[in-house]
């Protein structure tokens, strides 16, 4: 293979590259979303050009406190008018966080399926809660307007009921304990629960301070509608009586395959954004591969008329 041929190559691939986003500007149009879920890598400047009025982010560009963003970062964005949560993983230790090489192993029970990195601890210990109001002292520092809480229905694992021999409803409550804790601990801040529709449904007082739920997966399973499922009545019926009770629901749904030609993949967008609205709730149309390592921002083809 020649030289010239190489390099005919590489410029034919930069060209089509350059060429590709023209090509798709005029026959497909970006579908704007509610909110933003961005938690692993965030860069600001992507997060800049959105026009969500809220965005949940982690505390830092990698994970780590030596790039934990700063107070003027986080002041770039509110700038803009949008208010900025810091995720939080409140029940479930990560090993690549600031508190691992310290943290008392003899709270750590076992990893998490699936999760590589993440373990079950007892965060009813009060040496996970400690470790908890550190993490948050960080949060606030950065200027923060609030923190999303995320593995706040982890009492519902088998293996975490196991690992600790307390039931589904002692495990629940120590979280419920938790969460009373820390809202009480940190009030000027505005909190997001993930996945924590029924202990806000059960206990109405964290309601005057969590005004958020972060709701995952709930229309879609693995791309396919589940909205005929006993599980989703149950979850829909909890979550439009708390909209009605003064709570934002933050959706979001894992179904965006990027491309904007799919028929199929058009089809889950249109129908994820009409029941969002249709429920009054926020929606995030999130990548199919589930990474949040990207501002998604879904295409679908521009309308004939």
């Amino acid at each position: 293979m020649t030289n010239d041929f190489v390099s005919k190559i590489a410029l034919t691939t930069i060209f089509l590259a350059l060429l590709f986003p023209v090509v798709l500007s005029l026959f497909a149009t970006e579908v704007p979303q509610d909110w933003i879920l961005y938690t692993n890598g965030p860069k600001l400047e992507e997060l800049m050009l959105v026009k969500s009025d809220l965005v949940v982010i982690d505390y830092s560009a990698d994970g780590t406190d030596k790039k934990a963003f700063k107070k003027e970062d986080i002041a770039l964005l509110q700038s803009q008018g949008k208010k900025v949560f810091s995720y939080l993983n409140f029940a479930v230790a990560e090993n690549w966080r600031f508190y691992w090489s310290s943290l008392d192993k003899a709270i750590v029970l076992a990893s998490l399926d699936n999760w590589p990195g993440e373990y079950y601890i007892k965060y009813w210990y009060t040496e996970w809660y400690d470790v908890v109001k550190q993490y948050i002292k960080r949060i606030t520092s950065a200027g923060f307007n609030g923190v999303a809480l995320d593995w706040i229905n982890i009492y519902q694992h088998t293996k975490l009921q196991k690992l600790s021999g307390k039931n589904a409803e002692a495990l629940k409550k120590a979280m419920v304990e938790n969460l009373r804790k820390i809202t009480n601990d940190f009030p000027q801040l505005e909190y997001a629960l993930v996945n924590g529709e029924d202990i806000l449904f059960e206990f109405p007082d964290l309601r005057e301070k969590a005004k958020y739920i972060i709701v995952e997966s709930l229309f879609f399973s693995k791309g396919q509608l589940v909205t005929n499922t006993e599980d989703f009545v149950r979850r829909v019926n909890k979550l439009t009586q708390l909209v009605k009770n003064g709570i934002t629901v933050l959706s979001v749904e894992y179904i965006d395959n990027g491309n904007p030609f799919d028929n199929k993949n058009v089809e889950r967008i249109k129908t994820y954004v009409s029941l969002a609205r249709k429920y009054k709730f926020k929606y995030y149309i999130a990548r199919l591969d589930m990474k949040l390592n990207v501002v998604n921002i879904p295409r679908i083809p521009k309308s004939k008329d």
